[in-house]
Protein backbone atom coordinates (compact mmCIF):
# COMPACT_ATOMS: atom_id res chain seq x y z
CA UNK A 1 0.00 0.00 0.00
CA UNK A 2 3.28 2.20 0.92
CA UNK A 3 4.30 2.04 -2.66
CA UNK A 4 1.04 2.15 -4.28
CA UNK A 5 1.26 5.64 -2.75
CA UNK A 6 4.50 7.09 -3.73
CA UNK A 7 4.53 5.27 -7.43
CA UNK A 8 1.13 5.27 -8.67
CA UNK A 9 -0.30 8.21 -6.39
CA UNK A 10 -3.22 6.56 -4.75
CA UNK A 11 -3.38 7.71 -1.19
CA UNK A 12 -3.04 4.36 0.27
CA UNK A 13 -0.99 6.26 3.13
CA UNK A 14 -3.83 5.71 6.04
CA UNK A 15 -3.75 1.79 4.99
CA UNK A 16 -0.28 1.24 4.54
CA UNK A 17 -0.19 2.82 8.19
CA UNK A 18 -2.75 0.67 9.25
CA UNK A 19 -1.07 -2.93 7.67
CA UNK A 20 2.19 -1.95 9.63
CA UNK A 21 0.60 -1.28 12.78
CA UNK A 22 -0.89 -5.19 12.45
CA UNK A 23 2.24 -6.50 11.61
CA UNK A 24 3.50 -4.86 14.88
CA UNK A 25 0.84 -6.62 16.80
CA UNK A 26 1.77 -9.46 15.13
CA UNK A 27 4.90 -9.82 15.73
CA UNK A 28 6.28 -6.90 17.79
CA UNK A 29 9.97 -7.41 18.56
CA UNK A 30 10.41 -7.00 14.52
CA UNK A 31 11.64 -3.19 14.24
CA UNK A 32 11.05 -3.72 10.31
CA UNK A 33 7.67 -2.20 10.25
CA UNK A 34 8.82 0.88 12.48
CA UNK A 35 11.36 1.67 10.04
CA UNK A 36 8.42 2.13 7.05
CA UNK A 37 5.93 3.67 9.76
CA UNK A 38 9.30 6.45 9.85
CA UNK A 39 9.51 6.77 6.32
CA UNK A 40 5.85 7.26 5.85
CA UNK A 41 5.82 10.28 8.56
CA UNK A 42 7.75 11.79 6.60
CA UNK A 43 8.73 15.42 7.42
CA UNK A 44 5.73 15.96 9.99
CA UNK A 45 6.44 17.62 13.19
CA UNK A 46 9.72 18.70 11.72
CA UNK A 47 11.21 14.87 11.61
CA UNK A 48 10.12 14.06 15.10
CA UNK A 49 7.63 11.57 14.56
CA UNK A 50 9.74 9.70 12.09
CA UNK A 51 12.77 9.53 14.46
CA UNK A 52 10.76 8.19 17.30
CA UNK A 53 10.12 5.27 14.75
CA UNK A 54 13.76 4.77 13.56
CA UNK A 55 14.17 4.74 17.22
CA UNK A 56 12.14 2.45 17.98
CA UNK A 57 12.83 0.46 15.11
CA UNK A 58 17.13 0.14 16.29
CA UNK A 59 15.90 -0.87 19.91
CA UNK A 60 13.81 -3.65 18.27
CA UNK A 61 14.71 -7.02 19.22
CA UNK A 62 15.13 -7.62 15.85
CA UNK A 63 16.26 -4.34 13.90
CA UNK A 64 16.54 -3.40 10.65
CA UNK A 65 19.90 -2.00 9.55
CA UNK A 66 18.68 0.79 7.13
CA UNK A 67 16.94 2.52 10.36
CA UNK A 68 20.40 4.13 11.63
CA UNK A 69 21.18 5.29 8.31
CA UNK A 70 17.57 7.13 8.09
CA UNK A 71 18.17 8.26 11.70
CA UNK A 72 21.74 9.95 10.88
CA UNK A 73 19.97 11.98 8.01
CA UNK A 74 16.99 12.99 10.13
CA UNK A 75 20.03 14.01 12.50
CA UNK A 76 21.92 15.74 9.29
CA UNK A 77 18.43 17.94 8.74
CA UNK A 78 18.36 18.89 12.42
CA UNK A 79 21.38 20.38 12.68
CA UNK A 80 21.40 22.53 9.25
CA UNK A 81 17.73 23.33 10.54
CA UNK A 82 18.80 24.48 13.80
CA UNK A 83 21.78 26.73 12.54
CA UNK A 84 19.41 28.21 10.16
CA UNK A 85 17.26 29.06 12.80
CA UNK A 86 19.70 30.47 15.01
CA UNK A 87 20.09 33.38 12.13
CA UNK A 88 16.47 34.10 12.00
CA UNK A 89 14.85 37.30 14.09
CA UNK A 90 11.29 36.66 14.68
CA UNK A 91 10.86 40.17 16.79
CA UNK A 92 9.42 42.07 14.05
CA UNK A 93 6.54 39.08 13.36
CA UNK A 94 2.93 39.12 14.30
CA UNK A 95 1.53 37.28 17.43
CA UNK A 96 0.40 33.70 15.44
CA UNK A 97 3.30 34.10 13.49
CA UNK A 98 5.71 34.11 16.00
CA UNK A 99 4.24 31.23 17.80
CA UNK A 100 4.44 29.25 14.51
CA UNK A 101 8.32 30.22 14.79
CA UNK A 102 8.36 29.16 18.41
CA UNK A 103 6.68 25.90 17.93
CA UNK A 104 9.39 24.87 15.21
CA UNK A 105 12.16 26.34 17.24
CA UNK A 106 11.05 24.14 19.64
CA UNK A 107 10.46 20.86 17.43
CA UNK A 108 13.94 21.48 15.60
CA UNK A 109 16.19 22.57 19.57
CA UNK A 110 14.60 18.95 20.13
CA UNK A 111 16.21 17.51 17.38
CA UNK A 112 19.25 18.74 17.56
CA UNK A 113 19.79 18.12 21.05
CA UNK A 114 18.90 14.41 20.18
CA UNK A 115 21.09 14.04 17.67
CA UNK A 116 24.07 15.25 19.88
CA UNK A 117 22.77 13.05 22.66
CA UNK A 118 22.78 9.84 20.04
CA UNK A 119 26.13 7.46 20.75
CA UNK A 120 28.71 8.34 17.93
CA UNK A 121 28.52 5.01 16.42
CA UNK A 122 25.12 5.34 15.09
Amino acid sequence: ARYQNELAGVDTELLAERFYYQALSVAPQIGMPFNQLGTLAGSKYYNVEATYCYLRCIQSEVSFEGASGNLKRLYDKAAKMYHQLKKCETRKLSPSKKRGKDIKRLLVSFMYLQSLLQPKSR
